[in-house]
């Protein structure tokens, strides 16, 4: 019996056609699916008009794109119900893992689950985001990808799972890839740097705190941390002004560095969750 699971991604590139990510208990890759196999996957003849317009839409946006296939053999229905419950956490895994291995958009617009003598779940075709960077995987990638993958997937989510200080950082960093409004997602990516560079101290002299911390972790050279040091401060600043109402100017750049240190920060306490920060500094 196969269970099948496939999700359409939204601005995800690369220059090779698959990506294999599968491990000993499933099949999982991230590949072109040529138009004749999304037809005889979702349109069988049983489905409801409404239904098969969604996905002839699908097919049609999908052929040139990315998906994530995801696929393994059960043995009986309980199986299949096991397959049906767990499909989502671990796709929703595998989004987490590569959001961490580098920057850009990858989301899942469409998704649509099928077993044998099971019901067939999907839900619509959501929002493509123009103003999101593309998430790009070149073929030189692929080997540290997989090294990742395999390191970090299962680690990662079960942190996201705590309420810990990397639990709270890693719900934000999920959620500001979510949110349609800049704004949104800078301040859910605050939040998350706060949650990692304070973990419960007092909020006294924050900014330069937060800003001094990260820049001892996340580089070893002076004037790279020196850049980190005021980028994070000014980033501190612009969160203030829009949670406190005040005039700002805020541009997708500098959300995607906010972006861009959550995530060098987030590996770096994954490896080191309790950093000494005074051995850093000396």
């Amino acid at each position: 019996m196969l269970f099948r699971n496939i999700a359409l991604l939204d601005r995800f590139d690369s220059d090779v056609r698959e990506i294999d990510l599968s491990s000993k208990n499933r099949t999982l890759k991230i590949r072109k699916i040529p138009k004749n196999e999304l037809e005889e996957f979702l349109l069988p003849s049983e489905f409801r008009s409404s239904v098969e317009q969604t996905f002839r839409n699908a097919i049609e946006l999908g052929e040139d794109k990315y998906w994530l296939d995801y696929h393994y053999d059960v043995r009986d229905h309980q199986g299949m119900i096991q397959a049906f419950n767990t499909a989502d956490e671990d796709k929703e895994k595998t989004i987490l893992a590569l959001r961490l291995f580098k920057s850009g958009c990858i989301r899942m617009i469409f998704n649509v689950k099928k077993g044998e003598r099971a019901p067939t779940h999907h839900f619509p075709i959501g929002l493509l985001r123009s103003g999101e960077r593309t998430y790009s995987l070149s073929e030189s990638e692929l080997a540290s990808l997989k090294e990742f993958y395999r390191k970090t997937k299962d680690v990662a989510w079960e942190r996201k799972k705590s309420k810990a200080s990397l639990g709270i950082a890693l719900g934000r960093f999920t959620d500001g890839y979510e949110r349609t409004r800049l704004e949104d997602k800078l301040i859910d990516y605050m939040i998350g740097l706060e949650a990692l560079y304070l973990q419960g101290e007092g909020l006294g002299e924050f900014r330069y705190k937060m800003a001094h911390r990260a820049a001892v972790l996340l580089s070893d050279e002076k004037e790279e941390r020196k850049k980190i040091f005021d980028m994070m401060k000014e980033s501190y600043r612009l969160r203030s002004k829009i949670v406190h109402g005040w005039k700002y100017s805020l541009s997708p750049k500098k959300v995607w560095l906010v972006e861009d240190r959550l995530r060098d920060s987030i590996r770096k306490f994954l490896e080191t969750p309790k950093p000494r920060w005074l051995d850093l500094i000396f």
